[in-house]
């Protein structure tokens, strides 16, 4: 008789210990949460550092949506640290690609603007080159090194945000979620806003994720309603992002978005929360939150228990791009917890078959179903299923059994 007192917290535990066993210590007693790599950009013309974290035992069977990190050594260490905190209920267990700077006005920032807010800044306007690094050149040597998921997150602070509005509005086809916290958009009198409304007039954005995060910049002696009307440079940012939340409003029904204004944060104290709150709201269609209703499974027909499972894994797959399947242990393991925790065969049956539908070349499938019809005495069913398993690749559990049910 299995201990079902205790089986829900070791299933939520060994999920949650494969989501947070990054951060152990290596030989040396260091705690490690990455590696730092490199390689050289034809496009760019020169070395560029990236700094990778991967989940601690990466599985070459698995695949991992991807999370792009502009300004590394800020940001890296934080959305690592979030990881822990938020995979694997609330959005996926993911490797982390931070890039480093070498020329981040250059990068960053989409037209030429020599002289800016009192600096020189005559190499900006590179940001076109920049996206084909990362395109052709950084996302292809990721995917050919490591078993990356067809879905990936670019997160970006300042300039960086800047960035990841224009890669929004201009090749969307490069990143599945885009995060742009305070973004600049004053650059260039407001460049990218002006050209935003006709390029989300041409497309239908509602299958990529955008949240924007906003700090307050408007001084004490202004409100949103006054801000817009004044002309002053302080007030660029803000103005710029009032205007951008505009038009994200007149065309929500073409995008799938989140603008959100930090009222008591500034450009700099904003980063934090916002990257929390935005992993949370490019991932929102992650967690499963109906799959806890085998704590109380009285409460619910079969259909309301199994049909969640169908149907949140058919969302992930479409998200995904291929099929993603519930974890077999999961399932197996709620099964005998609805069947000999709360005695209700009819309904743990239930999930025996759903393991069954997913994993039909599983062998364990069957064995477990075996396992059901023993335990409701039918042993001619039961027989038959651990005979399935044998034939699939002579599973040695169902033959042990198989033997004490015909002797």
């Amino acid at each position: 008789m299995r201990n079902y007192t205790v089986i829900i917290a070791l299933i939520i535990s060994c999920f949650h210990f494969k989501g947070t066993a990054q951060l152990n210590q290596n030989g040396e007693k260091q705690i490690v949460i990455g590696q730092v790599d490199s390689l050289y950009s034809e496009t760019l013309k020169e070395q560029r550092e990236i700094w990778i974290q991967v989940p601690e035992e990466i599985d070459s069977l698995k695949k991992y949506p991807v999370i792009y990190v502009l300004d590394a050594s800020k940001n890296f260490y934080s959305i690592s640290a979030m990881l822990k905190q938020l995979i694997p209920w609330q959005i996926p267990n993911s490797i982390i690609v931070g890039i480093t700077n070498t020329d981040r006005t250059r990068d960053f920032t989409p037209t030429n603007v020599p002289f800016q807010r009192g600096h020189e800044s005559k190499t900006s306007g590179g940001a076109s080159n920049f996206l084909m690094f990362v395109e052709q050149e950084l996302k292809p040597f990721i995917n050919n090194k490591y078993p990356t998921e067809n879905n990936s997150t670019i997160i970006g602070h300042s300039t960086g945000g800047l960035f990841v509005l224009y890669t929004f509005l201009n090749h969307d086809d490069v990143f599945d979620n885009y995060l742009a916290i305070d973004p600049s958009l004053w650059w260039d009198k407001g460049q990218l806003v002006k050209e935003a409304e006709e390029k989300i007039n041409t497309k239908n954005l509602k299958e990529k994720s955008l949240y924007i995060a906003v700090a307050n910049s408007l001084g004490k002696a202004m409100d949103t309603v006054k801000v817009r009307k004044d002309k002053t440079e302080p007030t660029e940012q803000i103005r710029a992002n009032l205007k951008f939340h505009d038009l994200l409003v007149e065309n929500s029904k073409k995008l799938n978005y989140k603008w959100e204004y930090f009222k008591d944060e500034d450009h700099g104290s904003v980063v934090i929360p916002a990257q929390y709150n935005g992993l949370r709201s490019v991932f929102s269609w992650f967690p499963f939150h109906e799959m806890w209703r085998f704590n109380t499974p009285k409460r619910y027909s079969i259909k309301q228990l199994i049909d969640p499972y169908y149907k949140h894994y058919e969302k992930l797959s479409k998200r995904m791009k291929r099929e993603i399947k519930p974890e077999w242990n999961l399932i197996n393991d709620v099964g005998f917890f609805i069947l000999e925790g709360h005695n209700l065969p009819e309904k743990a049956l239930a999930f025996f078959e759903m393991n069954l539908d997913f994993y039909p070349d599983k062998s364990g499938s069957w064995v477990a179903l075996g396992d059901y019809y023993v335990s409701q005495k039918d042993k001619a069913v039961a027989i038959a299923y651990y005979k399935k398993a044998i034939d699939i690749d002579g599973n040695q559990d169902a033959s042990v059994k198989l033997e004490k049910l015909e002797n």
